[in-house]
C-alpha cells in the first residue's frame, strides 16, 4: 500500500493539472451557452456606514440579503466624485484616463466620456444584448451624440446632469430654471413630478416586465439617491431614529432598497432571476460637511477627497444559481477592484471583446476580475492611481478641461495612489480628512483637517484602514517609490475635452429651454 502511494499522488496531480488547464482554456461565460442578464446598480453619494449590514439603524433588507448571498467587495475603489466614476465604469478607463472634471454639470461642457471611446453598452449590443438605462447619466450632454441613446443604450429614461430636485426634477442651468428629464432622444414631457427613486425604480421594473427573457438584458440603474437635496416622501421617515437628518437619509436608503426589491421580484416573476448577475456600488463616499447627511465611519474623509471615505465604496456582486458558484456565496473579496474593471469583467461574462483601440484616446485600463471572484482567489489588480489633480477653485475642480501633461513630472495639488496594502495621499484634500462616529449626523460638526498631507503621507490601509498613522518617516523608500508612481501616473492623464460640434453651433440656455419646452437638453449642433 505504501509503495503505491506516490503513484496515486502523481495520478491525482495529473488529474488536478488537467482540470486546471481545462478550466483556464474555457471561453468566456457568454460564449459557452446562454448569456446571463446583467444589472449594474449605482447609489449616489452613498456612505460606507449607510447600509444595514454595517449599521443596524439603516433598514436595507433587500440590499443586505443580496450582499449576504453574494460576494462583498471590501476594497472596491471609485473616483472621489460623481461623473468620473460613471465615466470610468462605462469606458473601462481609469478616471485619470477619461475624466476627472465634474463640469458636465453644464450641458455646454466638453467633458464626460470622449465620443471616440466605445462604451460598455455598445460592447453588450455587439454580442446580442438588449440595453437599457434609467437614472442619472452625468457623462456629457453637449450634443445629441453625447446622449445615452447614442452611446449604446437601446432605451434611456433619466436625467442628464449631476443633481436636481428629487420631487420635481427641476434645476437651474446658468440662472435659468429647467426640468432635467429625458427619454431616448427627446425631453420626457409630462413625466416629471414624481420622487426620483419611484421614477427610475418603476421604469426598471417595466423594462424587465416587457423584456423577452430569451434575449440577454443589460440594465444600468444609477439612482439619484442618496445625493442631496435630502428629500423623501414623509411616510418613509422612521420616528424611532432620534435625529431628523438621519431619519431623512435612512428613508432615502429605504426607498432605494424597496426599488431593488421590486426589481428582483420582477426578475423572479419573469423567470430571469436565476440567470441574472447584479453588481451594486456607490459612485463615491458619503458627504458630511455643509450640513450633509452621509457617514463613512470608520473610514477617514468624504466625497471630493481621496481619503478612504471618499473613494472606498460599498460594493457587492450577486448572481443567480446559474451565474455565481455556491462556493463563493456569503464571502468577502479582499483584493483590489477598480470601478473601471467592470468593463472587462462584464465583457468576459457576456462574451465580448473588451479591447478598444480608438485613435487619440487612451486604451482600456480595465482588468477582468471574474476568474478571481468566482474562485475566491486573489485578483489581478495590484495598484490603482486614484486621482492626479492640478486644478484650482472649487473642491470638485480636479483638473481643467484643457490641461494635459507636457512630459515633465510634476507634483499634484491633490492626488492618491494605492499599491498593494500601501497608499500615498498627497495634498490637503480640501480639509476633509476627518472622522465621524457611528451615529452621524448627530448635531455636531465633523470639523476640518487643516493640515492634510501637503508633502504626502503614506498609509498601510490593511493594518490602518482608517488612515490614522502616517508611515512616511518610517518607510521613506516606500514613500519615494509610490510618489514616483503617482508622478508617472500624472504623465498619462487624459481629460476628455472633445466634441463633435464647435462652440459656434451652441445656443444660449434660454433658447435651449424654449426649444425643449422648458426642459434641459443638448445645446450644440442642433441646426
Amino acid at each position: 500500500r505504501h509503495s503505491s502511494l506516490p503513484k496515486m499522488v502523481k495520478l491525482l496531480l495529473v488529474l488536478l493539472a488537467s482540470c486546471v488547464a481545462v478550466n483556464a482554456a474555457l471561453p468566456p461565460m457568454g460564449q459557452r451557452g446562454s448569456k446571463p442578464h446583467i444589472i449594474v446598480i449605482l447609489a449616489d453619494d452613498y456612505g460606507w456606514h449607510n447600509i444595514g449590514f454595517r449599521n443596524s439603524e439603516i433598514k436595507s433588507p433587500n440590499l443586505d440579503s443580496l450582499a449576504a448571498q453574494g460576494v462583498v467587495l471590501s476594497r472596491h475603489y471609485t473616483f472621489k466624485y460623481c461623473s468620473p466614476t460613471r465615466s470610468s465604469l462605462l469606458s473601462g478607463r481609469l478616471p485619470i484616463h477619461v475624466n476627472q472634471n465634474n463640469e458636465c454639470n453644464t450641458v455646454l461642457s466638453k467633458s464626460g466620456i470622449d465620443l471616440r471611446m466605445t462604451l460598455l453598452p455598445e460592447k453588450m449590443k455587439s454580442v446580442g444584448y438588449q440595453t437599457a438605462m434609467t437614472g442619472k447619466w452625468h457623462c456629457g450632454a453637449r450634443t445629441v451624440a453625447n446622449l445615452p441613446r447614442n452611446r449604446g443604450f437601446d432605451h434611456h429614461f433619466g436625467f442628464l446632469r449631476g443633481g436636481e430636485d428629487h420631487m420635481t426634477q427641476r434645476l437651474t442651468e446658468q440662472g435659468v430654471g429647467v426640468v432635467d428629464l429625458w427619454q431616448d432622444l427627446q425631453p420626457a414631457l409630462g413625466r416629471n413630478g414624481t420622487f426620483s427613486t419611484f421614477l427610475y425604480g418603476r421604469e426598471a421594473v417595466r423594462i424587465v416586465e416587457e423584456h423577452e427573457p430569451s434575449t440577454p438584458l443589460f440594465l444600468y440603474l444609477p439612482f439619484q439617491v442618496t445625493h442631496s437635496p435630502y428629500q423623501v416622501p414623509p411616510q418613509y421617515l422612521d420616528p424611532q431614529i432620534p435625529n431628523k437628518d438621519r431619519q431623512v437619509f435612512s428613508a432615502m436608503v429605504a426607498i432605494m432598497d424597496e426599488a431593488v426589491g421590486n426589481l428582483t421580484n420582477a426578475l423572479k416573476a419573469k423567470g430571469m432571476l436565476n440567470s441574472t448577475l447584479i453588481v451594486f456600488s456607490a459612485d463615491n463616499g458619503g458627504v458630511m460637511h455643509g450640513g450633509q447627511h452621509g457617514n463613512n465611519f470608520p473610514l477617514r474623509g468624504q466625497k471630493t477627497s481621496s481619503w478612504e471615505g471618499g473613494v472606498r465604496t460599498t460594493a457587492f456582486v450577486w448572481g443567480g444559481s446559474s451565474v455565481l458558484p455556491s462556493s463563493v456565496r456569503g464571502t468577502t473579496h479582499d483584493s483590489l477592484v477598480a470601478v473601471a474593471d467592470w468593463y472587462s469583467t462584464l465583457c468576459h461574462v457576456a462574451g465580448c471583446n473588451a479591447s478598444d483601440d480608438a485613435d487619440s484616446v487612451p486604451p482600456v485600463d480595465s482588468l477582468n476580475q471574474w476568474p478571481s471572484l468566482v474562485a475566491g482567489a486573489p485578483g489581478p489588480r495590484t495598484e490603482i492611481p486614484l486621482a492626479f489633480c492640478t486644478g484650482s477653485g472649487r473642491s470638485d475642480d480636479c483638473i481643467q478641461c484643457g490641461w494635459a501633461p507636457n512630459g515633465t513630472k510634476i507634483l499634484p495639488r491633490n492626488g492618491a495612489l494605492i499599491e498593494g496594502h500601501l497608499k500615498i495621499v498627497y495634498g490637503k484634500q480640501w480639509g476633509f480628512g476627518v472622522w465621524t462616529g457611528p451615529q452621524f449626523p448627530n448635531g455636531t460638526s465633523p470639523g476640518t483637517d487643516p493640515v492634510g498631507c501637503p508633502d504626502g503621507c503614506l498609509f498601510d490601509i490593511f493594518e490602518d484602514p482608517s488612515e490614522h498613522h502616517d508611515l512616511k518617516a518610517q518607510f521613506p523608500e516606500d514613500f519615494a517609490r509610490l510618489l514616483g508612481k503617482l508622478q508617472d501616473a500624472g504623465l498619462t492623464v487624459y481629460q476628455t475635452n472633445f466634441s463633435d460640434k464647435p462652440d459656434s453651433t451652441c445656443i444660449k440656455v434660454k433658447a435651449m429651454s424654449a426649444k425643449y419646452h422648458g426642459f434641459l437638453g443638448p445645446s450644440c449642433g442642433l441646426f
